[in-house]
């Protein structure tokens, strides 16, 4: 099911429950319920005092509030928003910390009142929204912050990742440094997550079209830093989400060549697992929904989509399964698959090369997998 926007959202976040998503831009900002269709329940972008702050880089919903809500906007204010607030301004708090653009924030998964902010002015601000007064400054010495999450297993630590192509961990606690960086992709790194069951697992997505998994307490070499595993794309990748319930797979959407939002099995990374193709623009966010089955995505087509997994695209099906096998004796012997031609039944095309192989001329001929054994084995 989908809905078209008045303008295209640059971010979407779901409720808890994942029976609400909030969609927020520089021109919509508005509340869905997730029904057997899209039912708009509330437009937040209304009243007399329409400013930047109701111009969104980012929307977020509070994970243990879900009538509180909070926003990164273009003007580098940091907005939290009052669902139960009476009458149309449900502005509740605005933050005006940081001194250029907020790119990104993020609830603390357990504590209701911490909310975290990274900007482009190279700095994450820590704001307790119990009390009145400036959020805690986290100095990230990097030109900008793309990205900031609390890690949802570990109470005081958060991760940050930034254009030079850094990520950071730190903890609340303190201010004054990191407790560790590491370089960790050749350009801007544009989102991380953590894995939502494994608290060392964190995934970071980069404009080097490259998603990687890091085990962050790994001291496993100093070059590697950690790293788990590395899937390649064709484009630089903006966002990257874990599939719940599922461990080994994970959600991503590129910045421009494609449109899709692609699934991708980790341990199998060469090829996406699934793929939705109803964007006809590129993807901005996603978020999987309550069960591994659905995903909800936004695009700069101005569309809103909910996706269900048994109608995803295998990309895997399409792909020609080749196989290649040496012999002892320096044969190569090279197998794909062969297409019906003419209502015959399709098979194994092989080709055998090889200095004084009989075949070394490339001849082809329909192998049965215990000559193709043989070969390999002579």
């Amino acid at each position: 099911m989908h809905v078209l926007l008045e303008a295209p959202a640059s971010a979407l976040d779901l409720c808890k429950d994942g029976s609400k998503v909030v969609v927020a831009g520089r021109s919509v900002f508005k509340i869905f319920s997730v029904e057997e269709e899209f039912v708009e329940r509330d437009n937040l972008r209304v009243g007399k005092n329409i400013n930047l702050n109701f111009s969104c880089n980012d929307v977020v919903w509070s994970p243990v509030d879900d009538q509180v809500i909070a926003t990164a906007a273009t003007n580098g204010a940091v907005v939290v928003w009052n669902l139960n607030k009476a009458g149309r301004g449900k502005q509740k708090q605005v933050f005006n910390d940081h001194r250029r653009t907020v790119n990104k924030v993020n609830f603390h998964p357990t504590e209701a009142g911490l909310l975290i902010s990274g900007s482009q002015d190279g700095t994450m601000k820590l704001f307790d929204m119990r009390i009145d007064k400036p959020g805690e400054t986290f100095e990230s010495k990097t030109e900008s912050v793309r990205d900031v999450q609390f890690n949802p297993l570990n109470y005081f630590q958060f991760c940050a990742v930034s254009e030079n192509g850094k990520v950071q961990l730190w903890d609340t606690r303190r201010a004054d440094r990191c407790e560790k960086q590491w370089p960790a992709h050749n350009n801007h790194v544009f989102a991380c997550d953590w894995h939502p069951e494994q608290r060392n697992l964190l995934a970071t997505a980069g404009r080097d079209k490259t998603i990687k998994v890091w085990d962050t307490t790994s001291r496993r070499g100093d070059k590697m830093h950690g790293l788990e595993h590395t899937v390649n794309t064709i484009g630089p990748v903006g966002r990257v989400k874990w599939r719940p319930q599922r461990a080994d797979y994970l959600g991503s959407s590129a910045l421009c060549i494609d449109f899709a939002v692609n699934v991708w099995d980790i341990k199998r990374p060469y090829v996406p697992f699934a793929a939705f193709l109803q964007h006809r623009d590129v993807t901005t966010d996603i978020a999987w929904g309550s069960d591994p089955h659905t995903l909800i995505s936004t695009s700069k087509d101005g569309s809103l989509y909910q996706h269900v997994f048994r109608e995803a695209a295998r990309p895997g099906d399409k792909a020609n399964p080749v196989g290649l096998g040496f012999g002892i004796n320096g044969e190569v012997i090279h197998a794909h698959r062969q297409f019906p031609k003419n209502n015959q039944n399709h098979g194994i095309v092989s080709k055998v090369r090889g200095h004084g192989h009989p075949n070394n001329d490339g001849f082809k001929k329909n192998f049965t997998p215990t000559e193709l054994f043989r070969m390999c084995h002579r």
